[in-house]
């Protein structure tokens, strides 16, 4: 039995040895790669020319294996499948070459124009909604306008090369709707690389009555501050803070966004926004204890001018009650119109009166006082008592002061509207604004004069008058101290100036940032490049080398100060969801796609779609 064994173990030792040699024969050899030769072309065979050519069959298509470039299969292939070709001469395969080349060249001129085409819908798909316009009326107007220009311009054959852009309204809308998410993608991934942001939010109802949560966001990018559009939500029911609250958490989830980035929150001072227990900022502060908020400037200047004296209170109404009592009247505003051209004067309407639009008192007081003598005229004609009062220089009067005070409320209300606001130029102005009250105050109690107010120096000024305007300036300073308690930023004068050794008296700075600022005070480069540049580029461009105290003045600088942003996209809002536009469901990318700065990269959304002409 031993015997048997061992012999069968030397014949499985055997068997391995000589797998393991043909093994390692098959490795050492080196692999042959056929050649095409132009003859296999008799055989309806072409190759591609790539590095181990392939011969491809012209009939069929099908391509074999490097190993079968050789005569007899390639003759085998023919005669096995397609035997009713194997006696066609050589030429028949010449020309068969020559129509697929044709062919494939006309392809490749079709796929070129379906490019064009695709980038031109997206081109003016992108001008559809930074125009805020209907996307219909790219396909029943762009299009029909751009054939007659070509037409004319070039002929008609250039014009069915226009026909081939697709421009139906759906296509636009799912134009938009790409590159909506590709600038989203963007400012996602911008905001993750900064590694801090602010934002601000607001929220108003649209032309439905649908409930509108806007956000913008401020960060970091190539040495400045950016500031872009985020997102627009619906809230479905209520607009309480934990409504507010959840959809803004929902956002930040879906787009792994800490709230730990963010520093700083800017939104109006309604209860849902800034109440203490159940307000937005409240729920926000329960996921960063850090986060700062800001009451908008733009909110609270506008509830500064709100508060006017009793006395002038009551000449506001009147004026506003007959304006109300001509614009009103459709028969009564044409009338007025006639009457103000035919005495020649500069404007022929009244203007409004809006609450919710903080300029219109201003404006409104401003047109009403520069059309006495015609309302003085009007009113008579209509045997009305209000021509009394107009009647009444000491009421004109106080009709000049108010106008007058509103326009100085007007233009400061303007001063902090814009981009790149931030906590340092909006207290400027406020504080400048106070300190402008309490001298004017100081010279009408000096003087008697107020120079200061454009309409109300051409007036008679009586006692009462004086009286009134002393009253309205103590008012208004009252108020900014009521609504900006704490304008004193002077802890910040070094972010302003680094290089005046007075304004580190009040910062509240480490060590390492204070020898960071000495190393900054003394390199006289530095003070000459502050001289030249920005505020907020000359501390971005030191991010590197100063990393400490930058992050210090990015902690200023960054927040926002107001709500603009969220007003302006409001109007804009207002513009595209009109009555016309009620069932708008595409608002967001609207929205996002004409507000954001940044452009969408097309040639990479192109990639992910097949091109197709319009039929």
């Amino acid at each position: 039995m031993d015997k048997f064994l061992t012999k069968k173990r030397a014949l499985e030792s055997n068997d391995d040895d000589s797998e393991s040699n043909v093994a390692g024969h098959s490795s050492g050899a080196k692999a042959v790669v056929r050649q095409y030769k132009e003859d296999y072309l008799s055989f309806g065979f072409i190759s591609p020319g790539e590095e181990q050519p392939r011969p491809e069959c012209l009939v069929c298509g099908e391509k074999l294996a490097n190993q079968a470039m050789v005569p007899s299969k390639l003759k085998r292939h023919l005669h096995t499948k397609h035997s009713h070709l194997c006696k066609k001469p050589i030429e028949y395969f010449n020309r068969l070459l020559a129509e697929q080349k044709r062919q494939a060249k006309q392809w490749a001129k079709i796929t070129t124009v379906s490019d064009k085409a695709q980038e031109a819908s997206y081109a003016v798909a992108e001008i559809v909604a930074k125009k805020m316009k209907s996307h219909t009326i790219a396909e029943s107007v762009i299009l029909p306008a751009c054939c007659k220009i070509v037409n004319i311009m070039f002929g008609e054959k250039y014009e069915q090369e226009i026909l081939k852009i697709p421009l139906s309204d759906n296509t636009i809308s799912r134009r938009i709707l790409d590159m909506s998410e590709d600038v989203e993608s963007q400012v996602i991934t911008k905001i993750k690389e900064a590694n801090v942001f602010a934002f601000q939010l607001d929220e108003s109802t649209d032309i439905t009555g649908k409930a509108q949560l806007l956000a913008f966001s401020r960060v970091v990018c190539n040495e400045e501050f950016i500031e872009q559009f985020l997102f627009c939500k619906i809230l479905p029911e209520t607009t309480k803070g934990q409504d507010i609250f959840d959809v803004v958490n929902t956002y930040f989830t879906s787009h792994n966004l800490s709230w730990e980035l963010c520093i700083s929150i800017c939104t109006d001072g309604a209860p849902s926004m800034s109440g203490r227990v159940k307000g937005f900022v409240a729920l926000a502060k329960q996921k960063n204890p850090a986060i700062g908020f800001t009451h908008c400037f733009l909110h609270r200047e506008a509830l500064i001018s709100k508060s006017v004296v009793p006395e002038l209170q009551k000449v506001l109404d009147e004026t506003i009650k007959m304006v109300n009592y001509i614009k009103s009247r459709p028969l009564k505003s044409r009338l007025f119109s006639v009457l103000c051209s035919a005495m020649d004067a500069a404007h022929t309407q009244l203007l409004l009166h809006t609450d919710v639009r903080w300029l219109s008192r201003g404006r409104v007081l401003s047109r009403f006082y520069e059309f006495r003598e015609e309302l003085i005229i009007f009113f008579t004609s209509e045997n009305s008592e209000m021509a009394d009062r107009l009647s009444d220089e000491t009421w004109c009067n106080k009709v000049a002061f108010l106008a007058d005070i509103c326009q100085a409320l007007n233009t400061l209300n303007k001063s902090m509207q814009g981009k790149n606001e931030n906590i340092l130029t909006c207290t400027d102005k406020i504080t400048t604004f106070k300190e402008k009250l309490t001298l004017w105050g100081a010279r009408i109690k000096k003087d008697n004069k107020v120079e200061m107010f454009e309409l109300t120096k051409s007036c008679r000024l009586d006692k009462n008058l004086v009286n009134l305007i002393l009253q309205s300036l103590l008012l208004l300073s009252n108020n900014i101290d009521k609504y900006f308690p704490s304008l004193d930023i002077s802890s910040l004068d070094w972010v302003r100036d680094p290089f005046v050794p007075s304004a580190y008296a009040s910062a509240a700075l480490s060590v390492a940032e204070e020898d960071e600022l000495a190393e900054i005070r003394n390199d006289r480069g530095l003070k000459l490049k502050h001289s030249s540049t920005d505020m907020a580029s000359f501390w971005l461009s030191l991010r590197q080398e100063f990393p400490m105290v930058t992050k210090k003045v990015i902690e200023a600088l960054l927040p926002f100060s107001t709500s603009y942003l969220c007003e302006a996209a409001f109007s804009a809002m207002n513009t595209m969801k009109c009555k016309n536009r009620s069932r708008l469901q595409s608002l967001e990318e609207d929205l996002r796609v004409c507000l954001s700065t940044i452009r969408p990269r097309t040639r990479d959304i192109m990639r992910h779609h097949q091109a197709q002409v319009s039929h």
